[in-house]
C-alpha cells in the first residue's frame, strides 16, 4: 500500500478495457442487452454516465484524446457520438473518412480511453450544424428528407451503408470495440410518422452488422416510437428543462419528474440520450458565461438525482463538450462560432466547477452499481413540507437510494429535513439521530442505506453523499462528501466495537452494542480521515472532492489526490504510472497497491506548474483589396453559367432562370454572381431577392458602382444617375453570404435555397445573363484536408491567401488599429504572421480577441482564418462573440503561423480594430498534440483561370415568337493573350428554335487584338419563352493546346401583348412560386398535389375565377403595357377556418402598386383596385405573418381591364 500520489478513473467494467488489457491479441466477445431496469453488459447492469462530445466541432484527431481521457477521468463511462453525414460527403457517392473525418481513430480513442460507446449515425442528427447534417447536395435532389420516399432512402442508404459497417466493426459484442447502443434517426417527431422509414433504418442497421440494442432519442418525452412498426428496441428521449434563453440564467423552470415515462415501455429501462448538459446561444446572445450559470452546478445536481429517483438508468449529457462551429459548420439559426454550450469542459478544453459535479456524480454511479438496478419504493414523508423525499430499492440486494430536494426546484430557501428508515439493518424513526439533513436552495442529495461498502463494511446510512469506494490492495476505502458546513452523520454496523482511528478532522463516534452501529458524526469541512476495521473513510467538502482522482488499472483501482486530472493510470511489476495535467504545482498523495509511482514518467512528490507562456503582439499587418468581382472588366468566362431552367426543388419552380448557389454545386460561404444586361427604358433601381440564412447578406455592384447591401429577403436597391449604360452590356456583381443551411424542423426546411434568388431591373425591361462562382472547385474541393466546410467563393479564398506560404510581399502594410479601415464598403484582406514557442511538454489553449476601433463603426464582419482553417465568423453589430478559440493543433506551437482576416465592410470606414493572440490558460502535462496536416499554398493549386479568348453573342434582350433575328457571335483574342488557331464557332439554341448563318465560322488563326464575327439568324418558336439562353462556343487552339471557350446571352420570348380584358387565371403564369404545391388556377390552394384545391371561397363567398396559393408565393403575368386596372378580391381561403395570416402585395415593373393590411381567415375579402397603365410585367405576391402554416390565400375574380375591352 503506497500513499503519494494523483490519477483520473477508468472503470474496468464488463466489457470496458484499460489500455493494458486493450493490447489483448484476442476479442474477447462480450453481450449488450436490457431489461426493465438498465442495459446489461454481459449479464450484469450499467448505469449509463454518457457525455456527448462532437469530433466535427474539433478538427484535431490528436485532441480527441485528450477530450476523450478526460471525460473518461470526470467519471464518465459512455461517449455518445453524432456521426455527420455532410460533414463527410461533399457530393452524392463520395465519403472521406480520413483526417479529421477518421472516425474508426474516434472510436479506437474512445475504446482506448475505456469508453463505451453510444453511436447516434442518423441520418439527421440536429446537433444544430447546418442542415442537421443533412449533405447540402440533398437540396438539389427530390424525395421529402426524413421520409421513405424513394430518392430520400437512396441518398439515405448511400450514407447508412457507409457508417455503419464502421459502427459494426466497433462494437463490444464483437470484442473489437466499445459500441453498445445505436441510435434510430434523431428526434423524429411533430408531423413525421413514417413508420416504413423508422423501420428501414433499423433493418438497414442489422444488415450492416448491428447487433447491440437500438434506441430512439424521442424529441421530449412526447411518446413517440414506444411501440409498433419502426419503434427501437429501448425508448429515450430529450430533456432540456431550462430551455436555451441563457439571457436570465438566475431564472429557473420547476423541473420535471419524468417517472411516468416508466409506464410507455415498462419492458425496457428508461434512458435520456439527451439530458441537458448546458445550453446553446445564438446570435445576439449574451455569452455562453450565462448558458453556465443557467445550467450550472446547482442545476446539475437538481435535474441529474432527479433522473435517478425517477428511475431513469442512462443519462448522457448533451454537450460535455461543445467545441467550435469552425468553417461554415453551423446552423445559423441556433448559434455562431462558439459551440461551448456552458458544458462541463468548456471550448478550449478545460475543466469547470460543473466537471466536478459530474465527477461527482459519476464516480457514484460507476461505484455504487446497486443504482443501476432499482425499483421505486414507498418514501418517507419529510418533516418539512418544502421539501420532497424519493426512494428507490435494489430488488436483489435491499440497497436503498433517498433523493432530498425541494418540491419547487425554483425556491431558494435553505430547509432541514428528518426521514425514517426500515430496512434489512433495523428501523430508525429519524434519520439522522443528531441534528437534521440540510437542503439548501437549488439543491439535491442522494444517499444511500442498507449497502455493503466492502467485503466487510456495512453502511447502514449516511447523511453524507458517496462519491466512489473501492478495496485497494487489502483496504476498503470510501470517499464520502458534503456541503462545506453542514452537518454529516454515517452509521456502520460491525459484530463488534470496531477499532476507531481519526487521523484528520472533528469526527465524534458513538458505539451502540444493541444494533452493533457505529454512529459518525461531522461537520464538513476540508478532509477528514477516519480508519475503522481496515477501511479507510474520507469525509470531504465539495471543494475538497475536485482534488480527488480515480483510476482503474489491471492491478485494481487506485486513488490519487492532488493534481488538476489525471489521465490515466497504468501499473506493471509494482510500478504506478500515472500520467495527468496540473494548474499549479500540488503535493501528489496516491492510495494504490504499488511500490513505486511515477508521474508523467517521473517520480516526483510535487505536481509541476505550467511554465509562463509568452505570445506575440500582432501589430504588423500585410493587407489587400479584394472583390475585383464587382469590376465590369474582369475575366468571368471561366465561370458557371446560371441557366438552369429547371430544379428538383419546388422552392425554386416558377422563378428563371434558376438561380440558387446550390444547384451549382457551390453549398458553403460566400459566391458571387455576375449578370449582364441591356435596357430599355429609364431604369430607376433593382429588385433582388437573395437567401442568406440568419445573419447572412448580400453586397450589390452595378457598373463597379456599390449600391449597397441587405440581409436575407428582397430589397430594392436604387441606381445612381449616370450609371447606366446607355448602349451596351451593364454588369451587376452580387455577393451574397450564405451563412448556412437550415436544420430540418419542417417539411424539407434544409432545402431552403441559398444564394441569388432573382433580379429585376425596375422601370426598364432586361433580360440578365448570369454566370456564378463559389468555393474553388465546388463539390470537389480543392483542399481536402479541411474539406467542404472550410471555404466560401470570395476571390482570397479561391487564391489561397488565407494560406501559410502565401507570397504577400507585394501587399501594403497597416497597423491593423482601425488605420486600416477601407474606405469604400467592399472586401479587403489581412494577413500577419505569428512566431510562436510556446513551452513543450504541457498544454496551452490559445483564442484570437477582435474588437472595432473605438467609436469605429460595427459596419463589417470578418472571417478569420487560422493556417488556412476558417476558425470563426466575426459580427461586431450582432455579437456576441469577439473571442475566437483557435483549435488546439492548427497553430504550430513551435514556429510561424498565418493569421488572415477576411474583412467586408458594408459601410464606408468600417473596419477591425484590434486582434490579439490570448493565452486562457495552461496546464503541465496533457498529451502532445500536432499540428494537424493540411495544404499550404501552391502557386499552381491556387493560380486564378483565366480565358486566352473571349465569346460573346450580341442578342436583343427580348425577341418576338416566330420571329427572325440578327445575332451576331464574336470571337475575340485579348492583347496580352497568345494567338489562337483552328477557331471553330457554333451557336446553340433551345430546341424548337433555329439557327443559321452564311458567314465564315471557322478561321485558320485570330491573333491577339484581334475580333471576328459570324452573324447568325435566329427564329424562336411560335409560343411565349420566359427564359432562354443562347450558348456560342469556340474550339481554338492555343498556344499548342486545344481548348474551348464559351459566351451566352440570355433572352425571352414574351406572350403578345394583352389587347382585350383577362382573368389572371386564363393567362400563362411566367412565374409561379409558391409556398405549399403548385399555383392552383380557379381552385383554392388545396393540399400538395396539383388539381387538389376546391372552389375558392372566402368569407362564405364562392368564386369561379382566380388564383388558389400559399404564403411565400409569387406570380407574374406578361401585361405588355396594354392594360389599365387590375381587380381582385383578396383574401385567405374559407379552408383553413379562422387560420392563415397574410398579406397581398401587387407590383408593376418592381414598383410596388398596393400592399394589404395582415388578413386573417376571419377577415373575410379585401378588395384590390390598382392602375397597372403602361405596365409590362404584373406580380401578384403574397407574404406569410410569421408562422406560414394554414396560409391559403385566395385572388379571387382577379381580372385586368386592357385596351379593347371585354373578349
Amino acid at each position: 500500500m503506497l500513499a503519494g500520489a494523483l490519477t483520473a478513473m477508468s472503470l474496468t467494467g464488463a466489457g470496458v478495457v484499460t489500455p493494458a488489457q486493450a493490447e489483448q491479441q484476442t476479442p474477447a466477445r462480450h453481450t449488450v442487452t436490457y431489461d426493465q431496469h438498465s442495459v446489461l453488459v454481459d449479464g450484469k447492469p450499467l448505469y449509463i454516465w454518457g457525455a456527448e462530445f462532437h469530433y466535427f466541432r474539433l478538427p484535431s484527431p490528436e485532441a480527441w484524446r485528450d477530450v476523450l481521457q478526460k471525460i473518461k477521468a470526470g467519471g464518465f463511462n459512455a461517449v455518445s457520438l453524432y456521426f455527420d453525414w455532410g460533414y463527410h460527403s461533399s457530393k452524392p457517392g463520395s465519403y472521406d473518412f480520413t483526417g479529421t473525418r477518421d472516425v474508426e481513430r474516434l472510436l479506437d480513442e474512445a475504446e482506448r480511453a475505456g469508453l463505451y460507446v453510444i453511436a447516434r449515425p442518423g441520418p439527421y442528427i440536429n446537433a444544430e450544424v447546418s442542415g442537421g447534417g443533412m449533405p447540402a447536395w440533398r437540396s438539389t435532389q427530390t424525395g421529402v428528407n426524413r421520409t421513405s420516399e424513394p430518392e430520400y432512402l437512396k441518398a439515405a442508404r448511400e450514407w447508412m451503408s457507409r457508417i455503419n459497417p464502421i459502427i459494426a466493426r466497433h462494437q463490444l459484442t464483437r470484442g473489437t470495440g466499445s459500441v453498445i447502443l445505436y441510435q434510430v434517426e434523431n428526434e423524429y417527431q411533430g408531423g413525421r410518422h413514417d413508420a416504413d422509414y423508422m423501420q428501414t433504418l433499423i433493418d438497414w442497421a442489422k444488415e450492416d452488422g448491428i447487433d447491440v440494442p437500438t434506441f430512439v432519442n424521442d424529441g421530449g418525452a412526447n411518446q413517440n416510437w414506444v411501440s409498433g412498426k419502426g419503434a427501437p428496441d429501448i425508448y429515450g428521449f430529450d430533456a432540456y428543462p431550462q430551455g436555451f434563453d441563457c439571457k436570465d440564467p438566475d431564472t429557473w423552470k420547476n423541473l420535471p419528474d419524468y417517472s411516468y415515462v416508466n409506464d410507455w415501455k415498462p419492458e425496457s429501462p428508461l434512458i435520456i440520450p439527451e439530458a441537458q448538459g448546458g445550453a446553446f446561444d445564438p446570435w445576439g446572445g449574451t455569452g455562453y458565461q450565462d448558458c453556465a450559470k443557467l445550467t450550472g452546478t446547482d442545476f446539475t445536481r437538481v435535474f441529474s438525482k432527479m433522473n435517478i429517483a425517477a428511475g431513469v438508468s442512462g443519462q448522457s449529457f448533451y454537450m460535455t463538450y461543445g467545441g467550435t462551429n469552425w468553417g461554415w459548420l453551423a446552423d445559423p439559426n441556433a448559434v455562431y462560432t462558439s459551440y461551448d454550450y456552458g458544458a462541463p469542459i468548456n471550448e478550449s478544453r478545460q475543466l469547470t466547477d460543473k466537471y466536478q459535479e459530474f465527477k461527482r456524480l459519476g464516480y457514484m454511479v460507476n461505484s455504487v452499481t446497486s443504482l443501476a438496478r432499482t425499483d421505486k419504493a414507498e418514501a418517507p414523508t419529510p418533516s418539512d413540507d418544502a421539501l420532497r423525499i424519493d426512494r428507490r430499492v435494489n430488488p436483489d440486494d435491499g440497497t436503498q437510494f433517498f433523493t432530498v430536494r425541494h418540491a419547487d426546484t425554483r425556491v431558494k430557501d435553505k430547509d432541514e429535513t428528518t426521514l425514517s428508515l426500515k430496512g434489512a439493518d433495523g428501523d430508525y424513526p429519524r434519520v439522522p439521530q443528531q441534528g437534521a439533513i440540510t437542503v439548501d436552495g437549488r439543491d439535491a442529495k442522494l444517499l444511500v442505506a442498507g449497502y455493503d461498502l466492502g467485503e466487510k463494511q456495512r453502511l447502514v446510512y449516511s447523511t453524507s453523499e458517496i462519491m466512489t469506494h473501492a478495496k485497494i490492495g487489502d483496504r476498503e476505502v470510501a470517499l464520502l462528501y458534503g456541503r462545506a458546513g453542514e452537518a454529516g452523520e454515517t452509521v456502520l454496523r460491525y459484530t463488534a466495537r470496531p477499532k476507531v482511528t481519526v487521523l484528520d478532522g472533528d469526527v465524534t463516534t458513538t458505539w451502540d452494542a444493541e444494533r452493533g452501529d457505529l454512529r459518525l458524526n461531522y461537520t464538513h469541512k476540508g478532509l477528514a480521515r477516519v480508519l475503522v476495521n481496515g477501511m479507510e473513510l474520507l469525509i470531504a467538502d465539495t471543494a475538497e472532492t475536485a482534488h480527488w482522482w480515480r483510476q482503474d488499472t489491471s492491478a485494481g483501482p487506485v486513488l490519487v489526490r492532488g493534481p488538476s486530472l489525471v489521465r490515466t493510470a497504468e501499473q506493471t511489476d509494482g510500478t504506478l504510472k500515472l500520467t495527468g495535467d496540473s494548474t499549479k504545482a500540488a503535493k501528489i498523495e496516491v492510495i494504490a497497491d504499488a511500490k513505486k509511482v511515477t508521474w508523467n514518467g517521473r517520480e516526483v512528490a510535487v505536481t509541476q506548474a505550467p511554465r509562463p507562456v509568452e505570445l506575440p503582439a500582432l501589430t504588423t499587418w500585410k493587407y489587400k483589396e479584394e472583390a475585383p468581382e464587382s469590376a465590369p472588366g474582369f475575366d468571368d468566362a471561366t465561370w458557371t453559367t446560371a441557366d438552369h431552367l429547371t430544379a428538383n426543388n419546388a422552392a425554386l419552380n416558377g422563378s428563371l432562370p434558376v438561380l440558387a448557389m446550390d444547384e451549382y454545386g457551390f453549398h458553403h460561404g460566400n459566391v458571387w454572381y455576375r449578370g449582364r444586361f441591356r435596357t430599355t427604358g429609364a431604369a430607376t433601381a433593382l429588385a433582388l431577392d437573395a437567401k442568406t440564412g440568419n445573419t447572412g447578406q448580400y453586397a450589390v455592384w452595378l457598373n463597379g458602382r456599390y449600391l449597397g447591401s441587405s440581409g436575407d429577403g428582397t430589397h430594392n436597391f436604387d441606381i445612381p444617375a449616370s450609371t447606366l449604360k446607355a448602349s451596351g452590356d451593364n454588369v451587376l456583381s452580387v455577393l451574397v453570404e450564405n451563412a448556412g443551411h437550415n436544420e430540418e424542423w419542417g417539411h424539407d426546411y434544409s432545402k431552403e435555397p441559398r444564394g441569388l434568388l432573382s433580379a429585376e431591373v425596375i422601370g426598364g425591361a432586361s433580360t440578365l445573363t448570369w454566370k456564378i462562382q463559389g468555393n474553388r472547385g465546388g463539390e470537389d474541393p480543392v483542399d481536402t484536408a479541411r474539406g467542404p466546410y472550410n471555404n466560401g467563393g470570395l476571390y482570397g479564398e479561391r487564391a489561397g491567401w488565407s494560406l501559410p506560404g502565401f507570397p504577400d510581399g507585394n501587399w501594403k502594410s497597416t497597423t491593423l488599429s482601425g488605420q486600416a479601415a477601407k474606405t469604400e464598403p467592399g472586401v479587403r484582406w489581412y494577413r500577419t504572421s505569428a512566431r510562436l514557442d510556446l513551452p513543450q511538454g504541457q498544454d496551452n489553449a490559445l483564442a484570437l480577441d477582435l474588437a472595432e476601433p473605438p467609436g469605429g463603426s460595427t459596419g463589417y464582419r470578418a472571417e478569420i482564418f487560422v493556417n488556412g482553417w476558417l476558425i470563426g465568423r466575426y459580427l461586431p453589430d450582432t455579437g456576441p462573440q469577439t473571442r475566437f478559440v483557435v483549435p488546439k493543433g492548427l497553430l504550430r506551437e513551435q514556429g510561424d503561423n498565418t493569421i488572415a482576416l477576411a474583412v467586408w465592410s458594408t459601410e464606408a470606414g468600417a473596419g477591425p480594430g484590434s486582434v490579439k493572440l490570448v493565452d486562457l490558460g495552461a496546464s503541465a502535462g496533457g498529451i502532445k498534440v500536432g499540428t494537424v496536416a493540411a495544404p499550404s499554398y501552391d502557386a499552381k493549386t491556387y493560380a486564378m483561370p483565366a480565358a486566352g479568348a473571349q465569346v460573346t453573342v450580341d442578342a436583343e434582350p427580348f425577341l418576338a415568337t416566330g420571329t427572325a433575328t440578327k445575332v451576331p457571335v464574336t470571337f475575340s483574342v485579348p492583347k496580352d493573350a497568345p494567338t489562337a488557331s483552328n477557331v471553330a464557332l457554333a451557336l446553340k439554341v433551345p430546341d424548337g428554335w433555329t439557327a443559321t448563318t452564311d458567314d465564315p465560322i471557322r478561321f485558320d488563326r485570330v491573333r491577339p487584338g484581334d475580333t471576328v464575327t459570324a452573324d447568325y439568324t435566329v427564329t424562336p418558336p411560335g409560343d411565349p419563352v420566359h427564359y432562354a439562353v443562347l450558348s456560342a462556343t469556340a474550339k481554338l487552339t492555343q498556344p499548342g493546346r486545344p481548348g474551348t471557350v464559351t459566351g451566352v446571352r440570355a433572352v425571352q420570348v414574351p406572350p403578345p401583348a394583352l389587347s382585350a380584358d383577362a382573368y389572371v387565371s386564363d393567362l400563362t403564369l411566367v412565374k409561379a412560386v409558391n409556398g405549399w404545391g403548385p399555383v392552383e388556377k380557379d381552385s383554392s390552394n388545396g393540399e400538395d398535389a396539383a388539381g387538389d384545391g376546391r372552389p375558392l371561397s372566402i368569407g362564405g363567398t364562392t368564386y369561379a375565377k382566380g388564383l388558389g396559393v400559399h404564403a411565400n408565393s409569387q406570380v407574374r403575368v406578361y401585361l405588355g403595357g396594354g392594360c389599365t386596372r387590375f381587380t381582385a378580391t383578396a383574401g385567405v381561403d374559407d379552408e383553413v377556418g379562422d387560420g392563415g395570416s397574410v398579406s397581398f402585395r401587387v407590383v408593376a415593373d418592381g414598383r410596388s402598386l398596393t400592399t394589404t393590411p395582415v388578413v386573417r381567415g376571419s377577415d373575410g375579402g379585401t378588395g384590390i383596385d390598382v392602375d397597372v397603365t403602361g405596365a409590362r410585367w404584373l406580380d401578384l405576391s403574397v407574404d406569410g405573418d410569421g408562422d406560414v402554416s394554414s396560409d391559403h390565400a385566395d385572388w379571387a375574380d382577379a381580372k385586368l381591364t386592357c385596351a379593347g375591352g371585354s373578349s
